[in-house]
């Protein structure tokens, strides 16, 4: 299973079936087209940027290796470890440039393939409009709840000291973590 984040236009209304056409959906994690094709893949993508960056570090690398006179297997696993690390970083550049060209993060669904993807991310969507209620953002961590209150110990009380604190609240044998008592026979 696999991890897509859902991009609209900024702006778009939740439940909007027309900011699905500008939609786009990035597969999270590493990207085979950026490993086998680094610079195309980057020049489709119109990462124009990343494309020369990519391309003046690994050239270099490559001039700089080899007038220092490494051998060829160390030149070729640098410049693996280069794609490679880019390869795990080119859908977050992807997201970033989405996200300067306008694009906000909608949502982010878990499926097997694009497709599946696609319908769920896009019922998700839909839904939304129905509820009333948006797609919660990539920040959404539920409705916001005061931390519980911790007891407070009664006044003159003093902690607990040696044996007293390890051992459980029945006074019978030390108790480890969090449990309160330990744990009996099975």
């Amino acid at each position: 299973m696999a991890v897509y984040t859902l991009h609209v236009p900024a702006g778009s209304v939740p439940g909007d079936p027309a900011a699905l056409d500008e939609a786009v959906l990035v597969r999270d994690g590493f990207s085979w087209g950026a490993f086998i094709f680094q610079v195309l893949w980057c020049l489709y993508r119109r990462l124009w940027l990343a494309a020369l960056v990519l391309l003046v570090l690994t050239v270099g690398t490559d001039l700089l290796m080899n007038w220092a006179g490494l051998p060829a297997w160390a030149v070729v696993s640098v410049s693996l470890v280069i794609v490679i690390l880019f390869a795990l970083e080119a859908n977050d550049l992807r997201r970033r440039k989405l996200e300067r060209q306008g694009m906000m993060l909608a949502g982010v669904v878990v499926a097997s393939n694009k497709i599946e993807a696609e319908a769920r991310a896009f019922a998700l969507w839909l839904a939304s409009r129905t509820s009333g209620a948006g797609m919660p953002g990539p920040n959404y961590a539920g409705p916001a709840q005061p931390p519980p209150k911790r007891p407070e110990a009664p006044r003159g009380s003093e902690p607990m000291r040696g044996s007293q604190a390890n051992s459980s609240p029945g006074g019978g044998s030390p108790v480890l973590g969090l449990f309160p008592e330990p744990e009996g026979a099975r």
